[in-house]
């Protein structure tokens, strides 16, 4: 059986980290902050954020995830932010909802 509605809570674009190198906080937020704007301003409703677990980052601490979440929990034009469901990413992405 195929849910007709399953596509309503699909990303509409996505993020990817992956491969940028080694980034500061001011280059995350900036980056966040184009993707989100240009989201809104195409009336998107639903993005997704790849970090990535932070595996490979120095002594295994994600940097990335923790600082989008933070900065998109707080952002003006989103409605709300979460890990991603597993097959989306699971704790290695965050989803989020626009105003």
């Amino acid at each position: 059986m195929v849910n007709k509605y399953a596509h309503l809570s699909e990303p509409q674009a996505e993020l990817d980290f992956h491969g940028r190198g080694i980034l500061i906080e001011s280059e995350i937020i900036q980056i966040l902050n184009t993707f989100i704007d240009q989201s809104s301003e195409k009336g998107l409703k639903r993005i997704l954020v790849i970090t990535g677990k932070g595996l490979h980052s120095e002594n295994k601490q994600a940097v990335i995830k923790p600082l989008a979440l933070s900065h998109l929990n707080s952002h003006p034009k989103i409605k709300q932010a979460f890990l991603a469901r597993r097959d989306r990413g699971g704790s290695g992405a965050i989803e989020a909802t626009l105003i």
